[in-house]
C-alpha cells in the first residue's frame, strides 16, 4: 500500500476530496491547501477576497492566516485564508488524515490476520497428509517459522519411557538446556514467554535471546512441547505471539495423534498379517498331519471327520495297525486355542507316530509324560482304543468325552487328563465289538456345539445321533451351532466280503 500524503488524501479519487471541495465551497472558496512545500493542493487563491474593501485599501497577505495541519508534531500541509474558515478546514482535513491512518492500521491488521489464518489452514492441510511424528514436527516447524519471528526452534516429544526427544529442529540451539523450561511449561500446562533468558535460572543456554514454549495437548493426551526462540539483539515476544504458537501446537498434537494411530494401525495390520501367515502355514501342517492320520486297515471300515472352527485346531485323531493285525485310534482335543494349540497337536502326532506300546493305558501314559516333560501349557484329553479283527477291544481314557457303541454310552474310568502330573495310571476296560456295530469316538466340538439361542446341543441328543454316520454326526453338530473344533471317528468291523476284497488287495500287494 503507497505512503499516505495530504496530495492521495486530497486527490480527486479520493473519497476526503468532495468533503473538504464542499467546505471551501460554502465559505466561498476563501481558501486553499498547500503541501509543506507551498505546492497548491486544492482551492484557488484567485478567489480570495474581502467583503466591504476596495481593492486599493485592501491587502490580502495581512489579512490571510496560514493555519498547519499537524500529525505527531510532522507538518502535512497547510489550510491558507481568513482564520474563521480556515481553521474548521484544517481540523476536517486533521480528521480525515486521522481516519484514514485507522483505516489503514485496521486493513493491515486484517491482512496481517488473513496471512495468519491462511498460513494456519495450509499448516492443517499439510499435517493431514502427513503419517508419522518426524515429519509433523518438521512440518510445524516450518509453517511456524513463518508465521512467528526466530532464530531456532524444537518439537519435543516424550519416548517410550516418558522422556524428552528432540524430533524436529532448525537454527542453532541448545536444546538440553531448554529443557527445564520445557519440563515447568508441560508440567504447568499452559504456554509461556520468556524475553529476559538471562534471568531466567530454567535456561542455561543461549541466555540472550526470546523464547516461547507450548506444549503439544490433544485431549487428555499431552505428546511434548514446542519451542521457539529469537537470538535477535533486543528482540522480544508477546502475547499475540504466544496465541499463535498455541493454535500450532494444538494443530500439531492432533496430527501426530493421528500419525501415531496410523503408526499403531500400520503395526497392528503387520502383526495381523504375519499371524495369519503363520496361521495358515500351522494349518497346512496340520492338514498334512491329519491326511496321513487315518490309513485304510483290513477288517476295519473307519470313517474320520474333522471339520476346526478356525484356521487351526485344537483337536487331533490317529488311526494306524498293530503288528498284529488289530486296530489302534486315539482321538484328543488340547486346551487353548491358535498356534499354540496348534504346536501341541503336533507335537502329540509325533510323539505317537514314535510309540511302540500298542496297549491304550501305555501310550496315554507315555504320552501324558511327553507332555509333562516339555512343559506344555495347558492340558490335554485324550481317548485311545485298541480294537482285533475278532472284535474284542479295550481302552483307556485320560478325560475325554467316552464312545458311544450303537447309540450307548460305553462308560469309562475317570482319570486326570495328559499333560497334568506324570507318572499317572490309567485304567484299562475290556469289552467287545460286534459285527454292525458301530463305535463313535468324538471330540467336546459335538455336544458342545450352540444354537442361536445359546442352547447347548446337549447330551441328551448323543444316544439317537451317534447310530449315523460320522459325516451326518459332524454336520448335525456344524450346522446346529459350531463353536469348537469337531472331530467323529466311527468304526466298524468290515463286513466278511469287505474282508475277503481287503485280504485279497493286500495279497495281490504283497
Amino acid at each position: 500500500m503507497p505512503a499516505l500524503t495530504l496530495k492521495s488524501l486530497l486527490g480527486r479519487r479520493s473519497p476526503a476530496h468532495a468533503v473538504v471541495l464542499a467546505l471551501i465551497e460554502s465559505m466561498g472558496n476563501t481558501v486553499h491547501i498547500t503541501d509543506p512545500n507551498g505546492t497548491l493542493l486544492l482551492g484557488s487563491p484567485q478567489n480570495l477576497g474581502a467583503p466591504g474593501l476596495d481593492s486599493e485599501t485592501w491587502d490580502p497577505e495581512r489579512l490571510l492566516s496560514r493555519i498547519p495541519v499537524l500529525h505527531d508534531d510532522s507538518i502535512l500541509g497547510c489550510v491558507i485564508g481568513p482564520a474563521p474558515q480556515a481553521t474548521p478546514v484544517a481540523a476536517l482535513i486533521h480528521h480525515l488524515w486521522s481516519k484514514e491512518i485507522e483505516s489503514r492500521s485496521l486493513g493491515s491488521e486484517v491482512l496481517h490476520l488473513y496471512r495468519e489464518v491462511h498460513l494456519i489452514e495450509q499448516l492443517s492441510e499439510q499435517l493431514a497428509q502427513v503419517l508419522d511424528s518426524p515429519a509433523v514436527a518438521a512440518c510445524a516447524l516450518d509453517q511456524a517459522q513463518r508465521l512467528i519471528k526466530a532464530t531456532f526452534g524444537i518439537i519435543y516429544l516424550h519416548n517410550s519411557t516418558g522422556a524428552l526427544d528432540a524430533i524436529a529442529t532448525f537454527g542453532s540451539h541448545a536444546g538440553a538446556s531448554l529443557l527445564p523450561l520445557v519440563a515447568t511449561v508441560l508440567e504447568k500446562g499452559s504456554a509461556e514467554i520468556v524475553n529476559d533468558c538471562a534471568s531466567d535460572p530454567r535456561i542455561g543456554h543461549p541466555t540472550h535471546c526470546a523464547i516461547l514454549c507450548a506444549p503439544l495437548r490433544s485431549g487428555e493426551n499431552t505428546r511434548g512441547a514446542i519451542v521457539l526462540g529469537n537470538q535477535a539483539h533486543g528482540a522480544s515476544y508477546s502475547s499475540p505471539d504466544l496465541k499463535l504458537l498455541n493454535t500450532i501446537a494444538l494443530q500439531t498434537a492432533a496430527a501426530i495423534d493421528n500419525a501415531l494411530l496410523v503408526s499403531d494401525m500400520v503395526e497392528a495390520e503387520r502383526h495381523r498379517a504375519a499371524y495369519a501367515a503363520e496361521l495358515q502355514a500351522a494349518s497346512t501342517v496340520q492338514q498334512l498331519l491329519l491326511q496321513g492320520a487315518s490309513r485304510s486297515i483290513a477288517g476295519f471300515d473307519v470313517e474320520p471327520v474333522y471339520v476346526p472352527a478356525s484356521e487351526v485346531g485344537g483337536d487331533f485323531y490317529l488311526v494306524y495297525p498293530a503288528a498284529d493285525g488289530a486296530l489302534l485310534a486315539i482321538v484328543g482335543d488340547v486346551s487353548g486355542k491358535g498356534l499354540t494349540a496348534a504346536m501341541r497337536v503336533a507335537l502329540i502326532l509325533g510323539a505317537l507316530r514314535r510309540e511302540t506300546s500298542t496297549e491304550p493305558a501305555d501310550i496315554l501314559a507315555a504320552l501324558n509324560n511327553a507332555l509333562v516333560a516339555q512343559g506344555q501349557l495347558g492340558f490335554t484329553t485324550a481317548l485311545c482304543v485298541r480294537i482285533n479283527p475278532s472284535g474284542e477291544f479295550c481302552l483307556a481314557n485320560a478325560g475325554h468325552i467316552p464312545p458311544y457303541i450303537d447309540g450307548h454310552e460305553f462308560e469309562t474310568a475317570p482319570a486326570l487328563p495328559l499333560g497334568l502330573v506324570a507318572d499317572q495310571a490309567y485304567h484299562t476296560k475290556f469289552s467287545r465289538l460286534d459285527p454292525g456295530q458301530q463305535m463313535v469316538l468324538m471330540s467336546d466340538g459335538v455336544p458342545e456345539a450352540r444354537s442361536a439361542t445359546g442352547e447347548l446341543y446337549g447330551f441328551a441328543r448323543l444316544p439317537s445321533l451317534t447310530r449315523h454316520p460320522a459325516a451326518h454326526i459332524a454336520e448335525a453338530a456344524r450346522h446346529y451351532g459350531q463353536e469348537d473344533d469337531i472331530t467323529v471317528l466311527a468304526i466298524r468291523l468290515a463286513s466278511a466280503g469287505s474282508r475277503q476284497s481287503s485280504n485279497a488287495q493286500i495279497e495281490t500287494t504283497a
